[in-house]
């Protein structure tokens, strides 16, 4: 009887470092997370302070509303490049992240359903005799919870693709309509500044 109780110590502290190995992965990866977004929201608001400085330092020099106006509208396409840029970053930490915990989620549920498994096959081999349908049962329902783990699984995995390329799409499609407000700006634009030359 006393080997039994050593064997199933020894499962259970396996057990025990392999979460706190997965604690230690998972706490890692998201204060990782948190650096990363920390840093590209820093970056950006850098940028956009500098952009915005550089924009009210030409805004000064403007001779009339028309030159105004074409300033302004010759800043939107680089802000739309940048908030397209953003977006597109932003969705590259949180994929690596989820890929991350995704990983470390199947690896700990393969590591109980192993650990789950052997400590059955201990149990029924020393289950009293008469007890193998209760044992058939609690095997077939073992089964049947690693085959729902692994159907979620699958579907989590879907939707995380499935969020990726919207973002993706999104950010090309914010980026589009930018594109043609400045070049038809700038083409509303260019005839005003002409005739002020002339006018001159």
């Amino acid at each position: 009887m006393v080997p039994n109780v050593e064997q199933y110590m020894n499962s259970g502290k396996a057990f025990i470092e392999s979460q706190a190995n997965a604690f230690k992965t998972l706490a890692g990866t998201a204060l990782e997370t948190t650096e990363k977004v920390a840093t590209l929201n820093l970056a950006a608001m850098k940028a956009s302070a500098a952009d915005a400085g550089n924009v009210l330092t030409q805004a000064t020099s403007a001779r009339d509303p028309q030159a105004f106006f074409a300033l302004v509208t010759t800043q939107l396409q680089p802000n739309g490049e940048k908030a397209a840029s953003y977006a597109r970053y932003l969705a590259e930490i949180f994929s690596e992240t989820q890929s991350v915990f995704s990983k470390t989620a199947e690896a700990q549920v393969a590591e109980l359903s192993r650990v789950a498994a052997a400590l059955f096959d201990q149990v029924a081999a020393n289950s009293p005799a008469g007890s193998s349908d209760a044992m058939a049962l609690v095997k077939s329902m073992m089964g049947t919870a690693n085959a729902v783990y692994e159907q979620v699984n699958k579907v989590a995995k879907q939707a995380g693709e499935a969020i990726q390329a919207q973002t993706t799409t999104l950010a090309s499609q914010y980026a589009q309509p930018l594109k043609s407000m400045q070049t038809a700006a700038a083409t509303a634009a260019a005839p005003a500044a002409n005739s002020n030359t002339e006018a001159a």
